[in-house]
């Protein structure tokens, strides 16, 4: 496991630059969308009765009930809502293009091959990698169609606190290790698609690899989700322009992270093609 890690950070010093526009790009994205949430949520907060100014029980509640008629009657509400659900559409519909091109580009390198190969592959296998992704929505939503049901009736029925986290919580751990493995499996199928050697054996692959990869991405995993608790902690501890800048350059050791798992996946998949 330790060389499919060393062979993917490799990988990642060798695509710099696609490091630098996926970084470019989550920076922009963020800050268009924080950008359209402020627009909306700053005037309505700004029209909450505050205490200081003298607002009442009945003032506030009376903003309550004027946020749920609109929320459920304004067009100007919803047209908000629905824009937000596009842009959240359009990001989803992007990510798999995105891989296809780091896929693309990870294949090419593994040839020998230097250029800028990630737009090519972002055309040349876009739309296959987004039907995989579509698989796994499906597949990551489905066992949602028999947990939500029993999971508002226990809410309804069962008593609050720790009891009720004590039976949900093993119920969750359970479907989110549920989605890591299809994700995992998907991924290897992946790799066999773009680079054309069958997607049977690549599953084939990822089993027999299966401690290998499961290790990757139990690592690579833990590492973005430091970042996640530091960034968070800084904002708590250091609020102000500690946690701004930290806030900004936060996406970075993410992609980091999420590239050098991707990579060392490659590699644990291509050094098993190649010993078989």
């Amino acid at each position: 496991m330790r060389n499919w890690i060393a062979r993917g950070w490799k990988s990642v010093k060798e695509q710099l630059y696609i490091l630098i526009l996926l970084f470019i790009y989550r920076l922009l994205w963020g800050y268009c969308l924080y950008r359209f949430i402020r627009s909306a949520v700053v005037p309505a907060l700004l029209r909450y009765p505050s205490e200081n100014a003298g607002g009442s029980a009945s003032g506030r509640l009376l903003y309550s009930v004027e946020a749920q008629l609109g929320l459920l009657h304004d067009p100007a509400v919803m047209r908000w809502l629905w824009t937000l659900l596009i842009l959240a559409a359009v990001r989803l519909l992007l990510t798999p293009f995105i891989r296809a091109g780091l896929l693309y580009e990870l294949h090419q390198e593994s040839r020998g091959e230097r250029g800028l190969f990630f737009f090519s592959g972002m055309k040349k296998y876009g739309l296959p990698i987004l039907l995989f992704s579509a698989i796994e929505w499906v597949l990551t939503l489905l066992p949602l169609y028999w947990l939500l049901p029993k999971g508002l009736q226990l809410l309804h029925t069962s008593p609050s606190g720790p009891s009720l986290l004590l039976t949900v919580l093993p119920v969750l751990l359970a479907w989110l290790l549920y989605v890591w493995l299809i994700r995992l499996l998907l991924l290897y199928m992946q790799f066999g698609y773009t680079g054309e050697t069958g997607i049977l054996p690549s599953l084939l692959t990822a089993l027999r690899r299966f401690p290998s990869a499961a290790g990757i991405g139990f690592l690579m995993g833990g590492g973005s989700l430091l970042v996640l608790v530091i960034s968070a902690a800084t904002g708590l501890l250091l609020p102000g322009f500690p946690a701004l800048l930290l806030r900004q350059l936060a996406p970075l050791p993410s992609l980091v992270f999420g590239l050098w798992g991707l990579a060392s996946q490659y590699h644990t998949w291509r050094g098993e093609r190649i010993r078989s």
